[in-house]
């Protein structure tokens, strides 16, 4: 705002010298013509006895005269021009052209000011949100309904607090400043906001539904410096996304505790990940006859200061980063080494939706196989149930070229999610794992039967294999064999075990099956 207003003040100098010169060389461009007729006829004395001077002179002043007042209209003209662009660029340096909102430049300084202490001690509170899958809404629906949304944000945003400040502070970031308001009344006006925002709206004619998460923060009850205000915000936005996003948070100090502590576990998993620190454990899946059939890799992390650290723990920290592709890259490459000394057919492994958005996973898949020497049907990956993720084109593009190549696809979760029974016959799938939540309810719940059997009786017509997990009981087990499942994992099956755990109990099972048979002979 200041180089626009600094470059109209230079531009109206400019313009007010130029003005001056032209006059000044006018002027002595009359007296020069002038100078030489007073000299040569003098004053000349009419009848009446009036002193005269030649016409010629005089006619050239009043050209001069009409000259500089046409130059004079020009300028004005030019400055008013100059004025109306100086006050567009100070509009679109306040207002966000897209939304209508606050720049980010504006509203830090409004933060600032609001944040300033004063005699009255008003308290402020400050909300950072983002639109929910954002990322997603745009890659399936494309830009404009992006668009849309982010707009349609602002003008709830509006209607739902007034007197609020709204800033866009860049992509689907946005900011909202509630002056005179405590944590309380904060958090009450931006669970109004939510409420209304998740009412479903229209764009393109396709119905949207909306979230978005919070994080709140007061002045001067929890920190009165405003760049503090952001990364404490910033700390309760991140929480409502851990806790399933769609929600208001109001900062707490033991977020700071937590956020040291996700630091410290990024920067020990990068070195894990590099120096080859991590282990791989294997969870078997076995047939009717509890054979395993084959194994499902699992990562686990031992820190040399604080022990077993849990998948749990770790994954979503090296989620938020760049380190799951890292990760993701090594249970891979691990998984496929072992392959040649694991029971089994297959190795199943799991694949972050970050990995599927990546452009080049099919030819990291490619490179691992080749390097591994592993056939690509002994391959199993997992995907999540997510129909956000798997509505983009791209991703459903690298899921098919994978499964092109002979990799198996299996759908894991299945029932946890929102995908439908159609999703079943659109995905390029191989294996659907239903999910333990319908496993554990089949003796006593009606609907987890009917979902089992119609997974089921889908499976059999699509030509896909069913997995049950997360089968513990000996009743799991009869029940979910009955209903028609072909393949079983769960604890009573095999618990996740180190490679050399699990060959030698594969070893001593399979020794007891061939005593078995020879007693029955």
């Amino acid at each position: 705002m200041e180089q626009v207003q600094g470059t109209r003040r230079i531009k109206i100098r400019q313009y007010r010298l130029l003005f001056a010169l032209q006059i000044a060389a006018l002027l002595c461009l009359a007296l020069s013509l002038a100078a030489p007729n007073l000299a040569k006829e003098g004053l000349a004395i009419g009848e009446l006895g009036t002193p005269t001077l030649s016409v010629a002179p005089f006619a050239l002043i009043a050209a001069s005269v009409l000259l500089l007042l046409w130059m004079r209209l020009w300028l004005r003209r030019e400055v008013e021009a100059a004025g109306a662009e100086a006050a567009r660029q100070v509009a679109l340096l306040q207002v966000d052209p897209l939304t209508g909102a606050m720049t980010r430049r504006i509203f830090m300084d409004a933060l600032k000011a609001a944040t300033r202490p004063h005699p009255a001690g008003e308290p402020c509170s400050l909300a950072l949100l983002d639109v929910d899958h954002f990322k997603s809404l745009n890659d399936s629906f494309g830009h404009n309904v992006g668009d849309f949304a982010l707009t349609h944000l602002v003008e709830v945003a509006r209607r739902t607090l007034p007197g609020a400040l709204i800033g866009r502070l860049g992509g689907d970031e946005f900011a909202v400043l509630l002056p005179g308001c405590d944590e309380t009344t904060a958090l009450a006006r931006m669970e109004e906001f939510l409420s209304a925002l998740k009412t479903p709206t229209f764009a393109a004619n396709r119905q949207l539904n909306l979230s978005a998460s919070i994080g709140l923060v007061t002045a001067p009850r929890q920190t009165s410096f405003f760049e503090e205000m952001i990364l404490l915000a910033d700390l309760a936005l991140y929480e409502s996304k851990r806790r399933g996003r769609g929600r208001a948070t109001l900062f707490d100090p033991d977020m700071l505790r937590i956020k040291r502590n996700r630091r410290m576990i990024e920067r020990d998993l990068r070195a894990a990940i590099m120096l080859d620190e991590l282990d791989l454990h294997y969870q078997p899946i076995t047939g009717a006859d509890q054979t395993i059939l084959g194994v499902e890799a699992l990562v686990r992390w031992k820190h040399p200061i604080r022990g077993m650290i849990p998948p749990a723990e770790f994954i979503p920290v090296a989620e938020e980063g760049a380190l799951i592709d890292m990760l993701g890259e090594w249970v891979l490459r691990r998984a496929c080494q072992d392959l040649e000394d694991l029971p089994g057919r297959f190795v199943s492994v799991n694949v972050s939706p970050s990995q599927l958005r990546r452009n080049d996973l099919v030819e990291v898949m490619k490179t691992v196989l080749r390097d591994s020497g592993v056939a690509p049907h002994q391959l199993v990956l997992e995907i999540t149930e997510n129909v956000s993720l798997l509505s983009i084109p791209e991703v459903l593009g690298r899921i098919q070229s994978l499964r092109t190549m002979g990799i198996v696809i299996a759908l894991d979760d299945f029932g946890t999610g929102h995908c439908t029974f159609n999703y079943l016959r659109s995905l390029p799938v191989d294996i659907v794992k239903i999910d333990r939540s319908y496993i554990s309810r089949l003796a006593d719940d009606p609907v987890s039967r009917v979902f089992v059997s119609a997974v089921l009786e889908i499976a059999r017509a699509l030509r896909l294999s069913v997995v049950a997990e997360g089968i513990e009981t000996p009743e799991e087990f009869s029940l979910s064999r009955a209903a028609g499942c072909t393949r079983f994992q769960g604890y009573l099956l095999g618990r996740p075990s180190a490679k050399p755990d699990l060959i030698g109990r594969a070893q001593a099972q399979i020794s007891t099956r061939q005593d078995s048979l020879a007693l029955t002979a």
